[in-house]
């Protein structure tokens, strides 16, 4: 199981990196990275840079978390197992555990990464231009909100369904390899 890698320290900063993330709005998350970061660090970052650092930052929380669920899944004996065989953790984890619970962590997987592109919208209110902020910009245009924030809306729908789609797929073909 996850106790397999842990350490007091590495413990403490990892879970204390997934509280805080997970813990705080992404948008706040946003702000800081691109407004406060600069001032403690002394390093401006471009909206893009500072938009797709805490997307990514974000992410890997979550991404963590559903990993060490899926990892605590496996039987002690599995670790055990690989000692004895001589494995070294990196080794265990790579051909014996994460292979066994792929099938069970991939939907979430698929669901965090939905959650990525719904959350690229966010990265309008610091000026980089994706989706919505296009979809502003044509908006004061032409003064039809309602049109284009659907067709938007539509957009992020197609996006999110060929994913789920495909994640179905890969699911499929995990859950086949593993019966």
């Amino acid at each position: 199981n996850c106790n397999k890698l842990k350490t007091p320290l590495k413990t403490a900063i990892i879970n204390g990196y997934i509280l805080m993330l997970r813990g705080t709005p992404v948008f706040v998350q946003l702000l800081l990275i691109y407004y406060a970061l600069p001032n403690l660090i002394g390093i401006n970052l471009s909206a893009f840079a500072a938009g797709t650092a805490t997307l990514a930052l974000n992410s890997i929380a979550y991404v963590a978390e559903i990993m060490r669920g899926g990892i605590n899944t496996v039987p002690e004996g599995q670790w055990d197992a690989c000692t004895v065989l001589g494995y070294s953790t990196v080794q265990t984890l790579y051909s014996v555990i994460v292979p066994q619970t792929m099938h069970s962590m991939l939907p979430a997987i698929i669901n965090e990464f939905t959650t990525l592109i719904k959350e690229t919208s966010i990265l309008s209110t610091i000026g980089v231009i994706e989706l919505t902020k296009i979809g502003t910009n044509i908006s004061a245009k032409t003064l039809d909100p309602l049109t284009t924030y659907l067709v938007i809306a539509l957009l992020y729908l197609v996006m999110i369904s060929v994913i789920t789609v495909i994640g179905k797929k890969i699911e499929k073909g995990f859950n086949h390899d593993n019966h």
